[in-house]
């Protein structure tokens, strides 16, 4: 051995340095864990950006109370040299209706149960600007988030059905199934445990050409076997289908 190996020795061994063999098994393991803790990190940073976002197809929300008054202002600048500091303007909060809230005639433990839309700004869904709630509002008004859903590909206000949640128990309370259709829809139906279920519906206050709709709990359950949904116009000629399938969770 020379001494640029011995130099080279030196500057890669630590002075308490003891080689062993190498166990490739060990490594492959190790690599396979940490593979997987990555895989997992992902999920649950996608997982939060579905729940701000609600990307992803139908999603859950934890519950929650839409602020009627977008965020906070913020507050007075700080006193220094230089410019004043400009306060930083108050947007309109995404979790808050969009236009009225729908009444469906259902109740939830004292609560109505309601249904309304919700401004979405997700700049890699351009075409997807909103989002259909299913929740309770109570004796004061406020809002609680039970179930959203919205579009992931293509546009929100195409003809047809968007947003379709099947019936589920979320935080050990049932939620109806519910979504909306664009379009002149004056009857919207689902075949449930072999019989032909026939929607609620009303006009979204914003765009008349959206109609939001949902299914009576009594007739549309969470153990229900469901079809796909279906709309009519007037004369009872049916309509463009569009996303007619229901999705869970």
């Amino acid at each position: 051995m020379n001494d640029l190996d011995d130099l080279r020795d030196a500057m890669h061994s630590t002075p308490d340095f003891d080689p062993k063999p190498l166990d490739l098994d060990l490594v492959m393991a190790a690599g396979g864990r940490l593979r997987r803790r990555r895989r997992v990190a992902v999920g649950a940073a996608s997982g939060l950006a579905v729940l701000v976002l609600l990307v992803g197809g139908a999603q859950l929300a934890q519950p929650r109370t839409p602020s009627p008054g977008g965020r906070p202002a913020a507050g007075p600048p700080s006193a220094g040299a230089g410019a004043e500091e400009a306060p930083e303007a108050a947007g309109p909060d995404p979790g808050a209706a969009l236009g009225a809230v729908v009444d469906t005639g259902m109740k939830a433990e004292g609560q109505q149960r309601v249904l309304w839309m919700q401004r979405l700004d997700e700049p890699s869904l351009p075409d997807i600007s909103i989002g259909v709630v299913a929740g309770r509002r109570d004796t004061d008004g406020k809002l609680t988030i039970d179930v959203v859903n919205n579009e992931v590909r293509g546009s929100d206000r195409a003809p047809g059905f968007h947003g379709l949640e099947m019936s589920m128990i979320v935080n050990d309370r049932k939620t109806p199934a519910f979504g909306y259709y664009v379009g002149a829809a004056t009857k919207i139906t689902v075949v449930a445990d072999g019989r032909t279920i026939r929607a609620g519906q009303a006009a979204w206050s914003e765009d008349p050409s959206v109609i939001l709709f949902w299914f009576d709990l009594k007739e549309v359950k969470p153990t229900s076997k469901v079809g796909k949904a279906s709309a009519y116009d007037r004369h009872g000629r049916k309509l463009p289908a569009g996303n007619a399938g229901f999705t869970v969770g």
